[in-house]
C-alpha cells in the first residue's frame, strides 16, 4: 500500500478546517445553560375576618380643665370647707365665683393703704403746682416775670400730674394684689386635685387646686392613619365605659358622636388623637375611666381578601401602583403572572386587596424581586 504525502502548502490549508470541524461542537447548547426556574413560596388568597366593627382603647375626660395658682405669695390662713365639716378636695362640687383659698391679707392691705397715701399726696401737690401756674401767668401778662420762669411753673405742673398718675397705677396695682390673695372657682365644676394646706407658704405660680366641669366629658383614643382618613367629625360610635371584657351590659353602651380628630399625629406612637363628647348630667362618667371604643366599619358589607405584605411589589407598568405574582395552576411547576392590584388597610402582616385578585389565588410571598412577568417558577416547602 503506498503512502500519499500532501504537500506541505496543502497541509497549512488544511489546519483551519481541521480547527473549525474541532470547535464545532463546543458551541452545541448544553443542559447546563437551560434557565432553570425561579424557586418561590406561595400562600393561597384569604378572605378578611372582619367583625363589622373597630375596637380601640380609650379614656374619659373633662370637658374642661383648669389648673389654678396662686399670684402672690404668702401663707394660706383658710380654705373653703365642704358642709362647714372639712375642707374641700378631690371630688367636692364647686360652683363659679366661689372662694377655694386665700392667703393672708395683711400684708397687702398695708401695701394698699400706703399706695393710697402717696396718691393723696401726688395730688396735693399738684394741685398746689397747678396753682402757683395759675399765678404765674397773671405775673407774666404783667410782666412781673420773664418767660424762663413761666416755664418752670409749667414743667412743675406737669410733672405734678404725672406723680399722680404714676401713683394712681401703684395704687391700682397693689389693690389687684389685694385681690389676688383669694383663689376663686372660675367655673361650676369638680375638684381633682387639691395641693395646698392651712398654714403652708406658697409663692407666685405654685398649683393649689385643679377643677373640671364634667358636665360633658370626652372620649379620647388613638387612631392609625387608615382609620382617620375615613372618619369626619359628627359619624358615630359607641362608648362603653369600662374595659372591653366588662362593657357587655346594655347600662354602659353610650352613642356618641366624634367632635374633634387631630390634624397632626402623636410623635411616640404615630397615631392621631380622636375626640367624641358624652353628656354627663348625672356626673356617672368620671373622668380618667378607661372606655372601649367601637368604630362601625364603613365597608364592612364589602368582601375583601388579604395577603402577606411579602407578597407585594412595586408595579413596573405604574410607578405608582403595586402588584403581585400569582401562579397558575396548582401544580409545583408553572408559569408566574405579574398581575396589578389595589391594596386597603395594613391588618397586620398582611394587607387587603380591594381589587385585582380571588380566593384561592396563589400568591408569592418569597422570591418575587427574582420574577419577571411569564417567569418559570417552582414552588418549595
Amino acid at each position: 500500500m503506498k503512502t500519499q504525502i500532501v504537500p506541505a502548502r496543502h497541509r497549512a490549508s488544511c489546519a483551519p478546517a481541521l480547527l473549525l470541524a474541532l470547535a464545532l461542537p463546543a458551541c452545541r447548547p448544553s443542559s447546563a445553560a437551560v434557565k432553570q426556574p425561579v424557586p418561590v413560596r406561595v400562600q393561597a388568597v384569604e378572605r378578611r375576618e372582619s367583625a363589622g366593627a373597630t375596637r380601640f382603647s380609650g379614656s374619659l375626660e373633662p370637658a374642661a380643665r383648669v389648673d389654678m395658682a396662686f399670684r402672690v405669695g404668702g401663707y394660706v390662713d383658710r380654705i373653703a370647707t365642704a358642709g362647714g365639716r372639712r375642707l374641700i378636695g378631690k371630688g367636692d362640687t364647686v360652683t363659679r365665683g366661689m372662694v377655694l383659698a386665700r392667703v393672708r391679707a395683711v400684708d397687702y392691705a398695708q401695701k394698699v393703704a400706703q399706695s393710697q397715701a402717696q396718691l393723696g399726696e401726688a395730688r396735693a401737690q399738684a394741685a398746689l403746682a397747678d396753682e402757683d401756674l395759675r399765678r404765674a401767668r397773671r405775673l407774666f401778662e404783667g410782666g412781673a416775670i420773664t418767660q424762663a420762669e413761666l416755664d418752670a411753673k409749667v414743667a412743675r405742673a406737669d410733672s405734678a400730674r404725672a406723680q399722680v398718675q404714676g401713683a394712681i397705677a401703684r395704687t391700682g396695682e397693689a389693690g389687684l394684689s389685694l385681690s389676688d390673695t383669694v383663689i376663686r372657682a372660675p367655673m361650676d365644676g369638680v375638684i381633682l386635685s387639691r395641693q395646698v394646706e392651712v398654714g403652708a407658704l406658697v409663692s407666685p405660680g405654685q398649683p393649689a387646686f385643679t377643677i373640671a366641669d364634667v358636665r360633658t366629658v370626652k372620649a379620647v383614643f388613638g387612631a392609625p392613619q387608615s382609620l382617620v382618613e375615613r372618619l369626619r367629625v359628627g359619624d358615630a360610635i359607641q362608648v362603653f365605659v369600662g374595659a372591653e371584657s366588662e362593657a357587655r351590659t346594655p347600662d354602659k353602651l353610650l352613642d356618641a358622636r366624634i367632635t374633634r380628630i387631630a390634624p397632626a399625629a402623636d410623635a411616640d406612637g404615630r397615631v392621631f388623637s380622636v375626640e367624641a363628647s358624652l353628656v354627663n348630667r348625672d356626673q356617672s362618667l368620671r373622668p380618667g375611666s378607661v372606655v372601649s371604643v367601637r368604630v362601625p366599619e364603613a365597608e364592612a358589607a364589602r368582601p375583601s381578601v388579604v395577603v402577606p405584605l411579602a407578597a407585594v411589589v412595586r408595579s413596573p407598568r405604574d410607578p405608582n401602583g403595586f402588584a403581585v405574582f400569582v401562579l397558575e395552576g396548582t401544580g409545583p411547576h408553572t408559569a408566574a403572572q405579574l398581575r396589578g392590584v389595589q391594596l386597603g388597610e395594613v391588618v397586620g402582616n398582611a394587607v387587603t386587596v380591594t381589587h385585582g385578585l380571588a380566593l384561592a389565588e396563589r400568591v408569592v410571598t418569597a422570591g418575587a424581586t427574582l420574577l419577571r412577568d411569564g417567569s418559570a417558577a417552582v414552588v418549595i416547602r
